[in-house]
């Protein structure tokens, strides 16, 4: 472990990048290391790349370090990577002008870094090693919102791509190789933590379900209902912003639109405190509304047939709810939704893949029961979301 120690005979300050133990005189105790000070915020970035977006990931770390002599002196930003090739958590450093990155621990590249175990004590070290007074999470891999990877694989072995031949790769948030990161497993991975902001880097985690499961880890979420390109965020751009006072988060979704303005771009940012609220309207909806008798109409956010994900609020539109309750959902959605936008078309990787309209979206999608695939509502009435809306 990389620590800055004073020694008890020594008048000079070592480097920050040496670890040395002394004693002195008669005294045997050594001097401990000097305990790190707690800086404003600290920016944990964590990439989980071994699923063949190396090349994106490496793009993006190159924008974060470009990035960092704009952050505030009393500013930390971590980076876990798992490259496949390499495991590591580093700290970026600006050191005589040049953006580093100072190792803080090298890891084993065997090891799976989709185990919340392993997850939570990387998120811990970084506490240890950058300690701050606020915490802010972006979390970059492939994604699939609540579907659990299984389910998501029975959607792919239905796809084209699947049909000739290529093997169904799962999509979930958190892949490495064929290892994927349930929600649930994530919440745990979470859980001794609490962030002002999670920025999902990701595909599909604007999904209800996946979200109110998140909803007690941060106070605002950064999601996508849809596909997020492979490029990702515009990280030399929003890195600062994150530094500023309350984080800037509606400007972080307008600089990520700005970037696809001119081609694929849906985002969202959600008060997590407001989904509690959103789940009794939600409850209040199913009791009083029914099962919409064509789904067709129901907007969804990818090519597979039947979707896998749709629009909550025209799901909810369809299922004939009074004008009053109607009325009382939107309310609670506009609060948990403080700010969302998409391009007018999106494009989709997956079933019948290409561009698809989007004419109209709340930001944010739901599950929607359907004949095909059984195993998803099956999967669906398991989750805390259907639990507390009664469905």
């Amino acid at each position: 472990m990389k620590r800055r120690l004073f020694l008890l005979l020594a008048a000079a300050l070592l480097s920050a990048s040496m670890t040395v133990g002394c004693s002195g005189g008669d005294d045997p105790t050594p001097p401990g290391p000097e305990p790190p000070q707690a800086r404003s915020h600290t920016l944990i970035v964590c990439m989980l790349g071994d699923n063949g977006l190396e090349s994106f990931m490496d793009s993006n770390l190159v924008k974060i370090m470009s990035a960092a002599d704009a952050i505030p002196a009393d500013g930390h930003i971590a980076v876990f990577y798992d490259r496949g090739n390499y495991t590591r958590l580093t700290e970026v450093v600006v050191e005589d002008g040049i953006p580093k990155q100072r190792v803080v621990e090298e890891f084993n590249p065997s090891q799976s870094t989709v185990d919340p175990q392993f997850l939570a004590g990387v998120l811990e070290r970084v506490r240890e090693t950058m300690p701050a007074e606020s915490y802010g999470l972006v979390l970059s891999s492939h994604g699939g919102g609540w579907v659990p990877s299984d389910i998501f694989d029975l959607y792919l072995a239905g796809a084209s791509s699947a049909a000739a031949g290529l093997r169904p790769s799962p999509r979930y948030f958190g892949q490495d190789g064929y290892d994927c990161m349930e929600i649930p497993d994530l919440v745990r991975a979470l859980s001794a933590m609490h962030f002002d902001y999670i920025l999902f880097d990701a595909c599909f985690m604007a999904s209800v379900e996946a979200l109110y499961d998140l909803r007690a880890a941060a106070a605002y979420i950064i999601a996508s209902p849809a596909e997020v390109m492979g490029s990702g965020f515009p990280y030399k751009e929003i890195v600062p912003l994150l530094f500023t006072a309350g984080h800037s988060l509606s400007e972080v979704c307008e600089t990520f639109m700005s970037l696809y303005r001119n081609s694929s771009g849906t985002i969202s940012l959600f008060d997590c405190s407001a989904f509690e609220a959103l789940a009794q309207s939600m409850k209040r909806v199913m009791a009083a509304g029914h099962a919409p008798s064509d789904i067709s109409s129901i907007q969804g956010y990818e090519g597979f047939d039947p979707h896998l994900y749709f629009d909550l609020e025209q799901y909810v539109e369809s299922t004939g709810a009074d004008a009053s309750t109607l009325a009382d959902f939107r309310k609670s959605l506009s609060a948990a939704v403080v700010w969302h936008d998409h391009t007018p078309t999106f494009y989709s990787d997956y079933g019948s893949r290409g561009v698809i309209e989007l004419p109209r979206s709340c930001g944010v999608t739901c599950h929607v029961p359907h004949d095909s695939y059984p195993q998803t509502h099956a999967a669906y009435l398991e989750t805390a979301w259907a639990k507390a809306v009664g469905n």
